[in-house]
Parts: C-alpha cells; sequence; structure tokens
C-alpha cells in the first residue's frame, strides 16, 4: 500500500494552498530541456510486447518526442515529467487532504484547469511538501478512463527528475464495430487493466536541445 492515511482535522477556509504549485514552478524554473535514456515494460491484460528503448527529449513548455530504433509504444499521460505545464494562475486548486506517504508528509490537490480547453480533464496531485516533489499524479475522464502515475526520483544537474514512473491504467477496451439496437443485450464493456513501467536513465539536461529535433521526418 502506498497510502497511510492520518485523521485530518478540518482544513482552514483561508489557508493559502496555491503556495504547493508555487513552489514547484519555483523549484523548476531553470530547467530548460532535458533528454534521457527510456526504457518501457508492459504488464497489460491485452497487450504482450518485449521492453521498449528510446531516447526521450524534452523542451519547455510543452515540446516532447521519442526516438527509436524500433517501433516504440509510448503513453504521454502521466508517462513523463513536464513541471512547465503546472503554472498557478491556470488551474483552480482544492486541497483534499494533509496525509503520509511512504514516511513522509504529503498533501492531495484537485486541480481543475481554468480554461477547458487547456486539458479535457483534472487530475489530482500528490505532492511531498518539504521536497516539493509530486509523488503521483491520478487521472480521471469522461468514458471511465483512469489513470494513475506514481513518481520515483533521483537527482541530475542539480534538479530532482524521475528515475521511474509506474502508470496504472484502467480504460475500456475500444469499441471495434458500429453500436447496434442489440447491444443492451451485449455484456457490459471489457476493461483494459495493468501498469506500464517507464525507467530513466543518462539524463543530459539544459543542453540546449534544438526546436529542430521535435519537427516531423
Amino acid at each position: 500500500m502506498f497510502l497511510i492515511l492520518l485523521t485530518v482535522a478540518p482544513v482552514q477556509a483561508e489557508e493559502d494552498i496555491s503556495h504547493y504549485i508555487g513552489a514547484l514552478e519555483k523549484k523548476y524554473e531553470r530547467l530548460q530541456d532535458y533528454s534521457a535514456d527510456v526504457t518501457v515494460h508492459f504488464d497489460l491484460e491485452t497487450f504482450k510486447a518485449p521492453d521498449m528503448q528510446g531516447r526521450l527529449y524534452y523542451k519547455r513548455p510543452d515540446k516532447m518526442k521519442v526516438e527509436s530504433k524500433k517501433i516504440f509504444f509510448f503513453p504521454k499521460e502521466g508517462a513523463y515529467f513536464n513541471p512547465a505545464l503546472l503554472k498557478r494562475e491556470n488551474f483552480e486548486i482544492t486541497l483534499m487532504e494533509h496525509l503520509m506517504l511512504n514516511a513522509r508528509n504529503a498533501v492531495r490537490l484537485r486541480v481543475t484547469p481554468r480554461k477547458t480547453k487547456m486539458l479535457n480533464q483534472g487530475f489530482i496531485l500528490t505532492i511531498d511538501p518539504d521536497r516539493q516533489l509530486i509523488r503521483e499524479i491520478e487521472i480521471t475522464q469522461a468514458g471511465g478512463r483512469e489513470i494513475k502515475a506514481v513518481i520515483a526520483y533521483g537527482e541530475f544537474a542539480g534538479f530532482d527528475l524521475p528515475t521511474r514512473i509506474q502508470v496504472s491504467i484502467d480504460i475500456p477496451m475500444p469499441d471495434s464495430h458500429p453500436p447496434t439496437e442489440y447491444d443492451q443485450f451485449v455484456p457490459k464493456e471489457k476493461r483494459v487493466k495493468g501498469t506500464i513501467d517507464l525507467s530513466y536513465a543518462n539524463y543530459r539536461v539544459n543542453s540546449g536541445i534544438r526546436d529542430e529535433i521535435f519537427q516531423k521526418k
């Protein structure tokens, strides 16, 4: 179990909770780009594949690309690290609870975009406020899609960056046929469940990655 919850006293209405996101903004404001080797391991009920390796490139504010010599499947939701997306002015932030996570203080925040076109859903962050680290991301989307990412970190060039992200998914299986009037007699939709493990290594940070890398070839 990841979470050990404490009994929580009522949260004071005047508590400033935006500083949790503000601390993350400040911590990573000098992170302009990074690249890293990434290995992806799939443990899904309906998808069998060997481990995949590639090189991930990120550049602020939202450029991301993975290069690989072979076919590469990469889950973007929760699977790569982009602190530049978290700007206080872009979100409504609600404190859900204080808790202990792996024997450390943590808070859970519900984060909802002010502009719906920015993201198609809100999400929940579990943050270690003492180290200013996002430990967990939970995403619930329309249609019953549920995604949760648990993040472990190492220090590279003075920044805490992921060494492992474990993404748990529980999503509806895509429908391969158009709906018919007989669908009411068909058993409820099957779901795809399992985990995707991503390991990161050999970081290069603030190396001046060129925009050309992200152009489609």
